[in-house]
Parts: structure tokens; C-alpha cells; sequence
């Protein structure tokens, strides 16, 4: 499976690299969420606090490959649920700043949510070439 590691490290990096913002200035991060308009108040602090670990328990599993199925799944999970939020914001007009990289909570351009929605869907194929790959195909093998 050596010849999926770039894809690996790649994406296992991405979900790091989007986390450590989030983990240290959550506060920003909840800013961030309250722009989507899609989750209730009482819930803010809890996903801003959450949702970054994840991404980065997310991440090292993909990483160092320990629990690597099941950071593939997490993976999936979280990059279908960014997708969603992203794209029913831009179905909706808002041009908001996704929070993946960045917390700046200023609105973005309508090609800007373009970017991230396209952006998203690469991530979400990548993590599912590498779940078909390291678990769909490995189950296949072992019949």
C-alpha cells in the first residue's frame, strides 16, 4: 500500500494543518460557526471545541496509519458534513468564509464558495479513493 502514501500524508496534513487554528483560538472558530447559520446557539461551543480534535485525531491516524480505517471513515464523515454546510450556505447566497484554514469571519465571494465547494469534493474523493483502497479493497482480498 506504499503507493497510496502520498495521498496518505497529503491528506492526513490537510486535516492537521486546518485543526491547529481551530484548537488554539476556539473562540474564533465559534464566530466562524455562527456565520453558517445552521446550528443552534446552545451548540456552538461544544462543535468549536470538538470538530477541531476530531480533525486532528482525524489526521494523525491518517498520518501514522494507526487506526488508519478508522480515520478514513472520520475523514469521510467530516468531509461530507464540510461539503453540506458549504454548499446549502452558497444554495442559500451567503458568502461566508468557510473557517477551514482561516477563521477570518468575513464574508467570502460568490467564487470563493465556488473554490471551496470544489475544493471540498477533491478532499472527499481522495478520502474515498484511499477508504476503497485501504479497506473495501483489503476486505475484498481477505474472501
Amino acid at each position: 500500500m506504499k503507493k497510496y502514501l502520498i495521498l496518505r500524508l497529503f491528506l492526513g496534513l490537510i486535516f492537521i494543518y486546518a485543526s491547529i487554528g481551530k484548537i488554539i483560538h476556539p473562540e474564533k472558530f465559534v464566530q466562524v460557526l455562527i456565520n453558517y447559520h445552521l446550528f443552534p446557539d446552545i451548540s456552538l461551543n461544544l462543535i468549536a471545541i470538538i470538530i477541531p480534535w476530531l480533525e486532528f485525531f482525524t489526521g494523525l491516524s491518517i498520518l501514522t496509519g494507526i487506526f488508519l480505517e478508522g480515520g478514513l471513515i472520520w475523514s469521510n464523515i467530516l468531509l461530507v458534513a464540510f461539503f453540506l454546510a458549504i454548499f446549502i450556505n452558497f444554495l442559500r447566497g451567503l458568502n461566508i468564509e468557510c473557517g477551514c484554514f482561516d477563521l477570518n469571519a468575513n464574508p467570502s465571494s460568490k467564487y470563493t464558495m465556488m473554490w471551496y465547494i470544489i475544493r471540498d469534493m477533491v478532499l472527499l474523493l481522495i478520502s474515498l479513493y484511499l477508504t476503497w483502497c485501504y479497506i473495501i479493497k483489503d476486505e475484498r482480498r481477505e474472501r
